[in-house]
């Protein structure tokens, strides 16, 4: 058995592009911080998505999957195909690495993941972006599948990763419990680090007494935009809505800014400018629907986006994003609603009401770090005994 002066090589799996996956290369960076040689394999994704700058030295690698391309294949066949291809590419490449840890990024690396682990021994961390088995855009069957593969393969899971307390309440619950942390999606922010406060009420050409809304992150169904459309559209609403980012809604809403003035479409930033351009907005906005427990259960990154850019929240009303806007005092929540949400609207544009943000520190990328690097060390403690 290696000693723990040996364990130090981080090997990271994803079907995600590394290079446009801002949690994974704050993991990654974290990770070499702390001691760690750090490399990673993934696939070449091309959708629209800002690529983010690494300041840290990791060999990361990226693969062509011919199998994303045959579309005309049924949903679930494709999936199956592009595992099949996934493990055949990336299994030599992996063990060649001979890890010590396994880093694996949702479900579907995770077979491949504990194949590595029994060639070679390494520690298995799984790191689950969302509940895997319940999220927006799988059919009942995927999400059938995803659980039998995590329920079949959870024995040799050596730790768990979540994004919610409420998600990892899930996992020990309904498969079984794993030394554990919940890694908030935290932007990596420094104080200091200001925008223009009039960026975007210059750019899009925002009257200076109206009140700016700001919605971060994929232009897409399931994430409450076209509720948002018709409250701004409502005639009672003077503020303006900014839709920052990218996705397959993205000409939709162009087509509403050409119709209606205080609708504007910014394009996709890299995630370092994210928090910068939010403190040029008056409010954020952060409203999921609930079209599956994952949502129901998350903490997305841009809600932390928006407090670490000073900037108070209308989000969801759902109980974890809940629980964050309560202990910190970054905003308020409400129902998925057309009316509930043009009431909120009015409400927070009229109102001279300051929020007072609690200090916000363990919110912070910095101590999502320390929690990460503590779960590390309480795996890798095992295999040095």
């Amino acid at each position: 058995m290696k000693n723990r002066s040996q364990i130090n090589k981080v090997l990271h799996l994803t079907h995600t592009d590394i290079e446009f996956d801002s949690r994974i290369l704050k993991e990654m960076g974290a990770l070499v911080a702390a001691g760690y040689t750090v490399s990673g394999i993934g696939v070449v994704l091309d959708e629209g998505a800002q690529k983010t700058a690494i300041s840290f030295k990791a060999d990361i690698k990226a693969l062509n999957l011919r199998s994303r391309k045959l579309t005309l294949l049924p949903r679930t066949l494709r999936h199956v195909v592009t595992l099949f291809e996934l493990v055949g590419k990336m299994l030599p490449r992996a063990v060649r690495e001979r890890p010590d840890v396994i880093h694996c990024h949702d479900t579907l690396v995770l077979p491949l993941g504990c194949i590595v682990k029994w060639l070679t021994g390494a520690k298995l961390v799984y790191d689950a972006h969302e509940l895997e088995s319940d999220r927006n855009g799988l059919t009942r069957l995927q999400g059938a599948l995803t659980l039998r593969v995590e329920k079949l393969l959870w024995r040799f899971v050596d730790a768990l990763i979540v994004v919610s307390p409420s998600i990892e309440r899930w996992y020990r619950e309904n498969i079984g419990s794993k030394p554990s942390t919940v890694i908030l999606n935290s932007p990596l922010f420094h104080e200091g680090q200001h925008q223009d406060k009039d960026y975007l009420r210059n750019k899009l050409a925002i009257p200076a007494e109206s009140k700016v809304f700001i919605y971060v992150g994929i232009l897409g169904h399931g994430r409450g935009i076209d509720l948002l459309s018709e409250a701004f559209k409502d005639p009672q609403v003077s503020s303006h809505v900014v839709f920052l980012g990218y996705g397959e809604l993205s000409e939709e809403l162009k087509r509403l800014a050409a119709e209606h003035p205080n609708v504007h479409v910014h394009d996709a930033v890299p995630h370092s400018q994210v928090v910068p351009i939010a403190q040029s907005a008056d409010f954020g906005l952060c409203l999921v629907q609930d079209v599956s427990l994952s949502d129901y259960y998350c903490l997305p990154n841009k809600l932390f986006e928006y407090c670490f850019a000073g900037v108070p929240v209308l989000a969801s009303d759902f109980p974890d994003i809940r629980a964050v806007l309560s202990e910190y005092g970054i905003g308020e929540s409400c129902k998925l609603q057309r009316d509930e949400i043009r009431d909120a609207i009015l409400r927070l544009e009229r109102s001279q009401s300051t929020f007072q943000f609690a200090n916000l520190a363990p919110l912070s990328w910095q101590a999502q770090e320390k929690k990460l690097v503590a779960l590390y060390q309480q795996c890798l403690s095992k295999a040095s005994h």
